[in-house]
């Protein structure tokens, strides 16, 4: 194993000599196809059902800034773009061109994390595109790049473990997975994924510097990247056969990840005078998002309205929570301590606020799920069931997020 790690860690894998016996095979083609059958679905979508919207929505419109939608999606204005913008894009949108605000009692966009939209803003700096649908398009771009990316590094750990068959459907099954569609839109759950499965490959090759400044980023990518820390303390430790002797001080490269949620709530401290902006708008009606255990959240689950405007969180919500719930639990007896640990600690945070809403796209950025799951697809069965599945669920919620409906 350490002969393994020795030789991922030499960077090896990173030389494009190498890259045609991996990368375009097992991350590149499974990225390219399921990227072009969510497109077509939304292209086909656009062209064949005409949806009536409530007013209120917005997209890019023939002046290629963002207006208000005139009763029904347009097939033909920035398809491409529209598709991939919708929900809480506009977010991320209005962080990027104009930063932070807030405003008490009411959703603002201090509740999304500054990874994504300052990297946005970033690459605006440089390539400087006037219009709305230039700056999503960097957005898009982004997302996709940084898939690409998560999807090298996640075949990369899993090759520290198991055969190339295991690791190529690992990146499979994550194209695939039901909601894999947010790994493409203009949202930052790509991002974040590649700041964590990096984090993790550069920690079990021992480069805790590395692993500590890619956590870091990662903790102020998305809320639960704070718990990186914990599980890549388990992951020290247990390289170190949790002989405290052998503890070094490249252990302190963690205490980046709380470091930088404390620079980014004192971020808001300066900018709006509080320390508790972010719970604040969390709680707002709205949203009523407020700190609750998860065994409240799911036993209360069917004392709520599951449909209609006072809905919050759906049956499909559920029952992907109880899915996420029995393979956090598989992976507990099959995968690393750490990635166990990550699992579970994400897991219960996405389900401690109330409302199950969104645990469908949150589930998407839980690597060791797809581990798991590729474990579970040595079996034919099980391999042919998932795709066919998931494929079409998958191709279910672009459809239906295209079309603005929610689906996480």
């Amino acid at each position: 194993m350490m002969r393994a790690i020795h030789l991922y860690q030499a960077g090896d894998w990173l030389s494009p000599s190498r890259w045609p016996r991996w990368f375009f095979r097992d991350v590149l083609t499974p990225f390219a196809a399921t990227r072009i059958l969510l497109i077509a679905v939304a292209w086909l979508g656009f062209h064949l059902v005409k949806t009536p919207l409530k007013s209120g929505k917005r997209e890019i419109g023939s002046t290629d800034m963002v207006s208000p939608i005139n009763g029904q999606l347009s097939p033909d204005t920035h398809p491409f773009v529209n598709m991939w913008f919708r929900w809480d894009s506009e977010w991320y949108l209005s962080i990027a061109k104009n930063g932070y605000q807030f405003t008490p009692g009411q959703e603002s966009n201090v509740a999304f994390f500054p990874l994504y939209p300052y990297a946005v803003r970033l690459v605006h700096f440089v390539i400087p595109w006037r219009s709305d649908a230039g700056w999503l398009l960097i957005g898009i771009l982004i997302s996709n790049g940084s898939l690409l990316v998560a999807l090298a590094y996640l075949n990369r750990l899993v090759r520290l473990d198991y055969d190339e068959a295991t690791a190529a459907r690992a990146v499979l099954y994550l194209c695939v997975f039901p909601t894999t569609l947010f790994l493409s839109a203009f949202y930052s759950e790509s991002l974040f994924l590649a700041f964590v499965l990096s984090a993790f490959y550069y920690a079990r090759c021992g480069r805790w510097l590395v692993a500590g400044i890619l956590a870091a980023a990662a903790a102020v990518g998305r809320p639960p990247g704070g718990l990186l820390i914990i599980a890549l303390a388990f992951e020290y430790l247990d390289q170190k056969q949790l002989q405290w002797k052998q503890v070094r001080l490249d252990c302190l490269a963690l205490l980046l990840v709380p470091a930088a949620v404390a620079s980014h709530l004192a971020f808001f401290r300066w900018r709006f005078g509080e320390w508790d902006v972010l719970s604040r708008t969390e709680a707002v009606a709205s949203w009523s998002r407020t700190l609750t255990p998860p065994w409240i959240t799911l036993g209360t689950f069917f004392q709520r309205a599951h449909s209609g405007t006072n809905s919050r969180d759906s049956y499909l919500d559920f029952a992907f929570t109880i899915a996420l719930l029995c393979l956090t639990t598989f992976a507990a007896f099959r995968l690393r301590l750490s990635y166990t640990v990550y699992a579970v600690a994400t897991v219960l945070f996405i389900t401690s606020w109330g409302y199950l809403t969104s645990v469908p796209r949150y589930g998407v950025v839980i690597f060791p799920i797809m581990i798991a799951l590729a474990l579970l697809g040595r079996s034919n069965a099980f391999n042919r069931a998932y795709l066919t599945i998931s494929g079409c669920i998958a191709a279910y919620c672009m459809f239906v997020f295209s079309h603005w409906g929610w689906v996480g």
